[in-house]
């Protein structure tokens, strides 16, 4: 068994969208509507995240889950690329005792995105 998707409930999809294609560089894959919920496939190589918006008034739930953590092969490319994009971490890059070197930033709903070398 392997993971599939990372799914999160957002306010607006198109802000989502836009932040995730941008400064990490993921892809459309495929939106669908199911009931009341609009839903948005992004990928980057093999890491797939479903981001999902309530219909209607366009306040969302709120993000259901801690963080997110995205590894990257060289964490100082990665951070700069970002960086360039115009998202500052909010902490990092770090070294870890277990010699990670991780950085954190806020996505457009708060939820935390954490970049990780192992």
């Amino acid at each position: 068994m392997r993971l599939h998707h990372i799914g999160m409930n957002v306010k607006s999809l198109e802000r989502s969208k836009e932040f995730y294609q941008s400064h990490f560089g993921f892809a459309e894959e495929m939106v669908f509507n199911w009931g009341s919920e609009n839903i948005l496939f992004l990928k980057k190589g093999d890491c797939r995240l479903e981001l999902i918006e309530e219909s209607g008034d366009g306040e969302g739930s709120a993000c259901a889950f801690l963080h997110l953590a995205l590894e990257a092969d060289d964490l100082v490319k990665e951070v700069g690329f970002v960086k360039e994009k115009g998202l500052m971490p909010v902490e990092g890059p770090l070294l870890l005792e277990n010699g990670w070197k991780v950085a954190f930033f806020l996505g457009p709903d708060g939820e935390i995105i954490e970049l990780i070398e192992e």
